[in-house]
């Protein structure tokens, strides 16, 4: 049995303040005139960024998901997306800068994103920031809440130490609401358990959104697990597709037509996509993709519904996991009417 274990905060101070264990944190509202975009900063701080973009302009605001409080952003974009942005507290003092590039969809059907590095207003306490449209948008008081845990062995003892971040619905009840809010628990509890039983190291449970409204919840949860005696990692995704109205999970064949080939024309799309992304790649590459592709289309969960279209996750050694969108007029012949996909391939990809 291993030795005495003790949960502790996984702190960010300032421009990095990652504060609280077992913090819950309210999910951004999403005023029109804004985009909003989510990710991390550095490896562990997850943030929400919201920006107006206005000529050569950009003013907004973000947040830490733990600490809950705006630090405001002005700044500078130029034709090619190049962009400086000032944070500054609620005092009005600079206690940061974002350099990068707004830079755009590098596949079908994928939305801009946010690259670049933080630092301190003197340069120093560089970390790395990327971010991703998100896509939540209830209508009414439901919110989803990130929960927050860490855990790592006392000085003299084997080497771990654990990060878990899981959504979970808040705001309003109902039966369907706690049996997500169980689902998700349930599964990051069962792997913090099985890292537990026979692992060493680092292991990390994160989650992505695909898309979250009044319908329906669709996520990923990303399982990073490094092993120190082996001095190797691994990386899986398992995705969740929940269906709020019904109080089920979907199912992938709910969202076609029956009698539709839609696996085929998933693994033709996603193929294509693909060898593009890894088209400067070593040889023997089309193949890896090919038995990929085979692996992951039909799997249960290995898909997410986003705004702009049916997104397929591949998992690959030692790499973050890999989406294809595959776009709603893509998939318009054979969406199943009145199906989950409906009203999102009925309309443009941003005007959710």
């Amino acid at each position: 049995m291993r030795g005495r274990r003790y949960f502790l905060l996984n702190a960010c101070v300032t421009a990095a303040a990652c504060l609280g264990l077992f913090a819950a944190v309210a999910v951004a509202q999403v005023p029109l005139a804004e985009r909003v975009f989510s990710g991390k900063l550095g490896d562990k701080c997850r943030i929400q960024m919201r920006l107006r973009r206005d000529g050569g302009k950009l003013s907004g605001a973000y947040f830490y998901e733990r600490a809950r409080q705006d630090l405001m952003l002005r700044g500078e974009i130029d034709g090619q997306g190049k962009f400086s942005l000032r944070e500054y507290a609620a005092g009005g003092a600079q206690t940061g800068v974002f350099k990068g590039k707004w830079l755009p969809s590098d596949c079908e059907g994928c939305g801009d994103y946010l690259s670049g590095n933080w630092s301190r207003p003197d340069g120093t306490r560089v970390m790395p920031f990327s971010l991703t449209p998100y896509a939540v948008a209830f209508r009414g008081p439901l919110k989803l809440m990130t929960r927050a845990l860490g855990e790592k062995n006392r000085k003299g003892q084997p080497e771990y130490e654990i990060t878990i971040e899981y959504p979970q619905l808040e705001g309003a009840g109902g039966a369907n609401v706690l049996q997500f809010n169980e689902i998700i628990r349930g599964k990051a509890m069962k792997a913090l358990a099985d890292y537990h039983k026979d692992n060493e190291g680092e292991f990390d449970l994160s989650y992505e959104v695909g898309l979250a409204n009044d319908d329906l919840v669709s996520l990923n949860l990303i399982s990073y697990s490094h092993y120190e005696g082996a001095g190797s990692h691994t990386i899986v995704s398992e995705t969740i597709n929940y269906d709020l109205q019904q109080g089920r999970l979907i199912k992938l064949d709910e969202l076609f037509l029956s009698g539709s080939d839609y696996e085929q024309l998933l693994r033709e799309y996603a193929l294509r996509d693909l060898k593009k992304q890894y088209q400067a790649d070593a040889p023997g590459v089309d193949e890896q993709v090919r038995l990929q592709v085979e692996d992951v289309v039909g799997d249960e969960r290995k898909w997410t519904i986003t705004l702009e279209g049916l997104g397929l996750v591949f998992d690959w050694p030692n790499a973050r996991p890999t989406n294809v969108i595959v776009p709603y007029h893509a998939l318009a012949k054979i969406v199943r009417p009145g199906g989950p996909l409906a009203k999102l391939a009925a309309r443009g990809p941003h005007n959710q």
